[in-house]
């Protein structure tokens, strides 16, 4: 039983480090960079996606810790807004090919994961946006791939 309030610094914390697990070489590197790249997503996307009275708990959140401040104050539910950005945003895009295929497999594991956790009813048009986007991300990887050739 947990204790603690979950919030998408935990929930990302424990879901990366099983996506890390057995992983090394360029693998693990880019399941890192696409850990950092998403974290980055909800620092940046928190004000845009976040009720009213969340963005001030967040002010001040940031007043004490800056970094990480949006991840430690959100409910994972944020994630499901997030996701369609972060993978759709050149700004998160990984450069390397292995990277923007670690970067879709982790997105997919994490709406599946996700959608064991939270309120199904209360995030089904999230969970419906999250996977129309990682479908059209495995499509652009897949042009980009095509056009290499």
């Amino acid at each position: 039983m947990r204790w603690f309030r979950n919030d998408i610094d935990t929930t990302l914390t424990e879901f990366f480090a099983t996506r890390r697990r057995g992983c090394a070489g360029r693998r693990l590197a880019s399941v890192r960079v696409v850990e950092q790249l998403l974290r980055d997503c909800v620092e940046t996307v928190a004000d845009e996606v976040l009720a009213p009275d969340e963005r001030t708990v967040l002010a001040a959140e940031r007043e004490f810790r800056p970094e990480g401040a949006a991840a430690r104050v959100a409910q994972p539910g944020l994630l499901i807004a997030v996701l369609p950005r972060y993978l759709s945003d050149d700004r998160w895009r990984p450069s390397q090919p292995e990277e923007r295929r670690a970067q879709v497999l982790a997105a997919g594991a994490l709406v599946r994961h996700l959608v064991g956790v939270l309120p199904p009813g209360q995030h089904a048009a999230g969970f419906r946006a999250a996977a129309a986007a990682i479908d059209d991300a495995a499509l652009r990887i897949r042009s980009d791939s095509w056009s290499v050739r």
